[in-house]
């Protein structure tokens, strides 16, 4: 049965197929094949999109649209360039931390990419960055987004696999502060090739720059501190940050226009209603493959390779990547995660953790030809040709390799701070 979802699967990728309609095919030859009532195969896919978790999916989306539109993202990349302006690499090094400040909020490395890098691009040209290393520097940094929680693909890795989408949180915070430090690092080491001068440091100008964007920042204190503390939900939390980035940016910024939200919520509604098509059949795939035992035999089979979860998460990391060079994040997730998740799990790695390094994984595959989808939305902001784009890209692949492995060898880097706070429920 395995076999053949992965030839059907194959089959809708060479013929260019939706990766949603290709598992739907997928699923109805399976039980066609298994001579299994269309019903359940019906029955089996709602289940698998009536979740009250993925709620906050178009929440987190929303709020993502109307930082952009109402100021937030603007100010925060104000403050960005006024707290890290000063060093080495300067606007690169502008561009990274707004990232992590505007992918604390969004939760996406697509809307984190098209937002900052229409922002960045520019003025770093005008300092003397190349269109290829501006928008390479704006593009690498999205994946920064989808580990900083919110996180869209740390909430289908807790649906699919059943866990803790708050601990999936928690256990992004310091892998997402790690990943921002080494791009920066690798920032400061090419900025001599890469100009984009150096400006003074200035208390005066740092403390307006806060002042303007302090409301901001107190988005990601209502996410991730209310998840610490108990106060609320994932889901709840994507709900209080909707409800605050709207009255901050209606009633105090004022820059938000309500003529604008009927197409935030268009756009909102597309993604949205992919994500929940790819789940709902991805649903039915891991239920006909659970009947058919395929879980239990991959875990067999790969624990009479090795026990040793080191060495078994760099062949898991291995085919994660080549599996991002063909597939876009998001089916990757809701595909892969169920049937990986065992697996590692068997050998005593901790869920969560496996859930922050399945998704930065994956999250690389976006910055990677031929199907990075970051990589042809920078392409279009930047207005540069893939081929020089991933040139200029190469040492930040090294680097983004280098904290894989790190995250790797040392598990604790991801798993201290959700053990400290034990934070476990959705």
């Amino acid at each position: 049965m395995l076999w053949i979802f992965l030839a059907i699967l194959f089959a809708s990728i060479v013929m260019g197929l939706p990766i949603a309609f290709g598992l739907g095919v997928a699923a109805l030859v399976m039980a066609i094949l298994s001579d299994i009532p269309l019903s359940i195969m019906i029955e089996q896919s709602i289940r698998g999109v009536n979740s009250f978790p993925l709620l906050a999916i178009p929440f987190f989306i929303l709020v993502g649209e109307v930082m952009s539109q109402g100021g937030i993202a603007r100010r925060l990349m104000e403050l960005a360039g006024a707290l890290v302006g000063f060093m080495r690499g300067g606007l690169g090094q502008v561009a990274i931390t707004g990232s992590m400040f505007f992918g604390g909020i969004s939760g996406s490395a697509v809307a984190d990419t098209a937002a900052t890098g229409s922002m960045m691009i520019p003025s770093m040209k005008q300092q003397g960055y190349s269109a290829a290393d501006a928008t390479a520097i704006n593009t690498v940094s999205s994946v920064i987004g989808i580990i900083i929680p919110p996180s869209i693909p740390l909430i289908l890795y807790g649906i699919v696999t059943e866990t803790s989408i708050s601990r999936l949180f928690i256990s992004g915070i310091v892998p997402g502060l790690l990943i921002g430090g080494a791009l920066m690092v690798t920032t400061f080491l090419l900025a001599s090739r890469q100009g984009g001068g150096v400006r003074q440091f200035r208390w005066d100008v740092l403390w307006q720059a806060f002042k303007a964007a302090w409301l901001a920042l107190v988005l990601p204190v209502i996410v991730i501190g209310g998840i610490i503390g108990g106060v609320f939900t994932a889901t709840e939390a994507a709900v209080a940050a909707l409800l605050y980035s709207l009255a901050i940016s209606l009633l105090v910024y004022r820059e938000f226009k309500l003529a604008a939200l009927g197409g935030m919520l268009i756009r909102t509604a597309r993604l949205t209603g992919m994500v929940m098509m790819l789940l709902a059949f991805a649903t039915v795939i891991a239920w006909f493959l659970t009947i058919n035992m395929v879980p239990q035999t991959l875990v067999r089979q790969v624990q009479a390779i090795t026990q040793e979860p080191f060495l078994l998460l760099l062949i898991v990391a291995a085919l994660l990547l080549l599996v991002g060079f063909v597939m876009d994040l998001t089916p990757a997730m809701v595909i892969m995660a169920p049937m990986l998740a065992p697996i590692v799990t068997s050998v005593g790695v901790d869920a969560a953790y496996f859930g922050v390094l399945m998704a930065f994984v994956l999250g690389i595959g976006l910055l990677t030809p031929p199907v990075g989808t970051c990589l042809y939305v920078g392409c279009g902001v930047g207005k540069v040709s893939m081929e020089s784009l991933v040139k200029a890209m190469l040492p930040y692949y090294a680097a983004l390799l280098v904290v894989l492995v790190l995250l790797i060898a040392f598990p604790g880097i991801v798993t201290w701070l959700p053990n400290l706070t034990a934070v476990r429920g959705n």
